[in-house]
């Protein structure tokens, strides 16, 4: 476990006592969160852009008309569909 700081007052103001080990540590602990906090940002990002893009994209497919049942069954026997590689 690590030591306890130290708390001390200052003209009023208490502050806390850290090693300069303990310091350098939590000052890049801070650097870390702080990059994470911008990587999480940018996934926030991208996110809302393939949400914009899946909802654009539903609008479409809603706007197509129905595909005709002999088409589908056409398209289902083509060569190279579910692992037939026409060979």
């Amino acid at each position: 476990m690590p030591p306890k700081p130290r708390r001390i007052r200052v003209d009023g103001t208490e502050l806390v006592v850290l090693t300069k080990a303990a310091y350098e540590s939590l000052d890049g602990q801070r650097r870390q969160a702080g990059a994470q906090g911008a990587r999480v940002r940018a996934l926030r990002g991208q996110l809302d852009q393939l949400n914009a893009f899946v909802d654009r994209l539903e609008k479409v497919a809603a706007a197509l008309p129905a595909c005709p049942p002999e088409l589908l069954a056409e398209l289902a026997n083509r060569p190279g569909r579910d692992g037939d590689r026409g060979a």
